[in-house]
């Protein structure tokens, strides 16, 4: 077998790698045979942080800003950069369109090489060769996910036979016309995240030798949380239900009586603690800068976009999530249209150096909450679910009685979703799967799926096929 040259950037420290500190030393970038990186344990932890460094670098930033952008909860400037992106004149040619395309497949490839390369290459434990090809798995589970979300048409509205994305399995071994693949189903799409998150469970361990490493490397938990997510998009409830569950019941996970241990104050950036309530995330503060996660470039502090007046006042006065996550922000503002506005707490380190939570909790409870109404209407256990919520942020319990159908219950879930996972990134996604209007009421389905980048329609040399309108 030949020995294609691959480029890993090598990092050692916080995902677990070498160091038992907080900090994330980066050494030299260089290139490696395959061989030399799969080999051992030590270079084959240290390339795994790349991996993890990668879908870091697909997630943040607009990636994450565009699906908040999207809803009316965000505040813009008249002339804003994220107009496209909800106002129906979206092109091919877009740079965010090519970027977040180009960035998770950058993420795809890599996983794709230890998925292929460390059982030809590995000489180390079996059982840790194996972590990190669940570890892989589920990487390449999470980037298929949001390509789905940005650019399947239908994915996130259960249209199964509509166009997802291109199903690439192998490692990029060098342009061939004849290796290039059309676009898959949405339902081939899923089927592979689900089959790569079902594969991770079993090789993943259930926590690191931290606290901190356990929330930000996969665990079978977080396989579990992102199937979680990912059945529920797919409109399998009681797959949903069932491993929503498991979850649940995982004593490493709870919900965090206190919102603002669960975002904490991170005045210097170097104040990280993930809290029990976070299953998966990226440690930007825990790392002072450092390269790999050095700022995650979503500017909600500097209040460039913020948080909207009516989304506010629609909020319960006593809403914890009022009262205590949104605030003025940055105090030298010195912009006239953006001084007196308010932002959220969610990210309140000047230089974008706050953990970026990627799935918690509080996310699973609602989306058990959600599948059981599907599946059964109201009931009991759909209230409690919803009411830890609620009761976490001072609001007061709901009783079944209050729900006279199981539409009026499925409407107050996706209000709490709303007001509970706001300026998280997935906002765009979540109305468009229930059916809701985006900031632009008017955009037809269609224009709520973003073209495929017309450089991946040239290369391909028509086997890409674009998306309608």
């Amino acid at each position: 077998m030949k020995n294609v040259r691959i480029k890993i950037i090598v990092f050692i420290g916080l995902l677990g790698v070498m160091s038992c500190d907080s900090q994330l030393d980066l050494a030299p970038a260089d290139v490696y045979i395959e061989k030399d990186v799969f080999e051992t344990s030590e270079t084959a932890e240290m390339a795994i942080s790349d991996l993890y460094h990668k879908l870091f670098l697909a997630s943040v930033g607009p990636t994450h800003v565009i699906p908040d952008a999207s809803l009316p909860y965000v505040g813009l400037p008249a002339i804003s950069s994220y107009a496209n992106y909800f106002g129906g004149n979206l092109t091919p040619t877009d740079g965010q369109v090519e970027n977040i395309w180009r960035t998770y497949y950058e993420a795809i490839n890599v996983a794709n090489v230890f998925i292929d390369k460390v059982p030809v290459f590995g000489q180390y434990d079996e059982t840790l060769e194996q972590q990190h090809i669940a570890e892989a798995k589920f990487n390449r589970a999470y980037c298929y996910w949001a390509l789905l979300c940005f650019y399947g048409h239908g994915a996130l509205t259960g249209n199964n036979d509509g166009l997802g994305v291109p199903l690439q399995l192998t490692p990029y071994d060098g342009f061939n016309q004849s290796d290039l693949i059309p676009r898959n189903t949405n339902g081939e799409v899923y089927a592979q995240i689900i089959s790569d998150l079902t594969d991770a469970v079993q090789g993943l361990p259930e926590t690191y030798e931290t606290q901190l490493k356990t929330r930000v490397r996969a665990t079978k938990a977080t396989a579990q949380a992102m199937l979680s997510r990912i059945y529920l998009y797919h409109r399998d409830y009681e797959s949903c239900d069932e491993v929503s569950s498991a979850v649940i019941a995982n004593t490493n996970y709870k919900l965090e009586p206190e919102l603002l241990d669960l975002f904490p104050l991170n005045t210097d950036g170097t104040t990280s603690s993930f809290s029990d309530e976070v299953i998966f995330g990226f440690p930007v503060s825990a790392n002072g800068g450092n390269f790999q996660y050095g700022t995650h470039s979503i500017y909600y502090y500097n209040k460039f976009i913020w948080v909207d007046a009516d989304f506010i006042e629609s909020m319960d006065p006593s809403d914890e999530r009022r009262t205590d996550l949104i605030f003025q922000g940055n105090p030298n503002i010195t912009n006239p249209n953006t001084a007196n506005e308010k932002t959220t707490f969610k990210f309140n380190n000047s230089e974008q150096r706050d953990d970026v939570q990627m799935i918690r909790l509080a996310e699973i409870l609602l989306n058990k909450a959600e599948a059981l109404t599907q599946l059964e209407g109201v009931n009991g256990e759909t209230i409690n679910l919803l009411n830890q919520i609620r009761e976490r942020s001072g609001l007061n319990p709901v009783q079944e009685s209050d729900f006279d159908s199981k539409e009026a219950l499925l409407t107050a879930l996706y209000n709490e979703r709303y007001i509970e996972t706001a300026f998280e990134g997935r906002g765009r996604f979540d109305f468009i799967r229930t059916g809701r209007p985006l900031r632009n009421p008017d955009l037809t389905e269609n224009q709520k799926v973003f073209p495929i980048p017309q450089r991946e329609i040239d290369l391909s040399e028509g086997i890409l096929v674009q998306n309608p309108n």
